[in-house]
């Protein structure tokens, strides 16, 4: 079976911000196998879950309790919609709000940075040059409109995810953890 490549259609691409009711999508999105494979692999994730995390998000901060503080920082969370169909998630955010998961500091980037995650969590949506045009709607919608340049740091890994970033313009800075996280940058066109 040959996948259509999406890029040959004009789609009509939405953002809607993350709202209650977009959370047994998440829930099912999350436990979904080719999402799992990359993000939150230790995570069973349910309702409740999902709740406590994604439920700030809905009111636009990310709450992050560390063992000396508790962090209440800007969270913008949306889900991307092609046509009418919702299929996946995206979030930005100021990539010097929160800690990076894998316990590393930001060295030698631009001041204003932000920082997205993203997945298309519908499977009919995955492998059809979608992604990489998300990425580019949303990052000029979106963030370019609050910040210089925008960081990923996908799992090496993850083929997938790198070259789709690549598609959607990123540059590969440098690998770190021993290469097993890829750093990539896109600086807003009205820098270039």
């Amino acid at each position: 079976m040959v996948k259509e490549d999406i890029r040959e259609k004009t789609l009509m691409i939405k953002f809607h911000p993350l709202q209650e009711k977009h959370f047994p999508l998440l829930l099912h999105w999350l436990e979904s196998p080719h999402i799992k494979a990359w993000w939150d692999q230790d995570v069973h994730w349910t309702m409740d879950l999902i709740k406590e995390k994604y439920g700030c998000y809905v009111k636009e901060f990310k709450r992050l309790t560390l063992p000396d503080k508790t962090i209440e920082k800007p969270m913008y969370a949306f889900i991307m919609c092609v046509d009418g169909v919702e299929v996946g998630y995206i979030q930005y955010y100021d990539a010097y709000d929160f800690p990076r998961e894998q316990g590393y500091e930001l060295e030698g980037l631009p001041s204003s940075l932000a920082s997205i995650d993203v997945f298309i969590g519908e499977e009919d949506f995955v492998g059809k040059g979608l992604g990489p045009l998300l990425m580019e709607t949303f990052l000029n919608e979106h963030v370019f409109k609050h910040f210089d340049a925008v960081f990923v740091d996908p799992d090496t890994a993850n083929l997938h995810a790198i070259r789709a970033y690549e598609k959607a313009g990123f540059k590969k800075i440098k690998t770190i953890n021993e290469g097993a996280i890829t750093w990539m940058m896109k600086t807003s066109p009205r820098n270039n």
